[in-house]
């Protein structure tokens, strides 16, 4: 489990904003949020054609998942693919980030227009089981428990499940460009 839960870190900082932003070559900032193209600008610049209310919700939507992705990419990183209790200075610090993430507000994102309330529906999901996970961690971690990272996982693979949705979602509404065979 301890090597899933490294191998996830990679999954959670790629869904911070699924699977259209790329992030700018060089990054002048220790901010991730200041590499990140806004969703609207890159489906726009792909050639998908996004009305007003689209573009604010794929762009604020994708504020909030930062949100979320910043924290928990701490946890991981912090947290190492080594199993037991990190000492005190890292658990402290992977608190910290727990107790950020339970924190925030799933429905923090404004309402969908009606073409993307799918998208907002699979978000609030993810988001919501990601918080259950970072609580489950948190009270184990706090209890002192070997076995911290365990105790959320089940959520946290439903997270996971509600992001390969919301991918499959964007995919379905935004594809991707067809590759000329080699």
């Amino acid at each position: 489990m301890h090597r899933i839960f490294t191998a996830v870190a990679l999954a959670v900082f790629a869904s911070l904003a699924g699977p259209w932003a790329p992030v700018r070559a060089q990054q002048t900032s220790s901010d991730p949020a200041q590499g990140i193209m806004p969703m609207s600008q890159f489906l726009q610049q792909a050639g998908f054609s996004l009305d007003a209310a689209e573009a604010a919700y794929l762009d604020a939507d994708q504020d909030v998942q930062i949100q979320y992705v910043g924290p928990l990419f701490t946890v991981f990183n912090l947290a190492g693919p080594e199993g037991g209790l990190p000492d005190s200075a890292t658990r402290e610090q992977i608190v910290a980030a727990l107790q950020k993430v339970i924190a925030l507000d799933p429905t923090a994102a404004p309402q969908a227009p009606p073409t993307l309330a799918r998208l907002r529906e699979l978000a609030v999901e993810q988001r919501t089981a990601l918080r259950r996970a970072a609580s489950g961690w948190l009270s184990a971690l706090q209890a002192g428990d070997e076995d911290w990272r365990q105790r959320g996982a089940d959520d946290f693979v439903a997270a996971q499940q509600s992001l390969g949705a919301w991918n499959q979602e964007m995919f379905t509404r935004y594809p991707p460009p067809q590759q000329p065979p080699s």
